[in-house]
């Protein structure tokens, strides 16, 4: 897991990226496939989960953190 000060600052910018464009993101235009591009995957990468594999490792390997 990360330290919990770089986790606090990557979830508030991930905040701050809503509050700014409130309305876009809870429009009906916005596709839900989006949401995990712009704001489910950095919260996962910010909590120090490989969610792209970038580790390599084969699917045996990446289960149980």
């Amino acid at each position: 897991m990360a330290d919990i000060g770089s986790f606090r600052g990557k979830l508030q910018n991930l905040l701050t990226k809503v509050e700014k464009d409130k309305t876009h993101y809870l429009s009906k235009g916005y596709p839900e496939a989006q949401v995990r591009i712009d704001f489910l995957n950095p919260l996962f990468e910010a909590l120090g989960w490989d969610i792209e594999n970038k580790a390599h490792k084969p699917p045996h390997e990446r289960r149980g953190r």
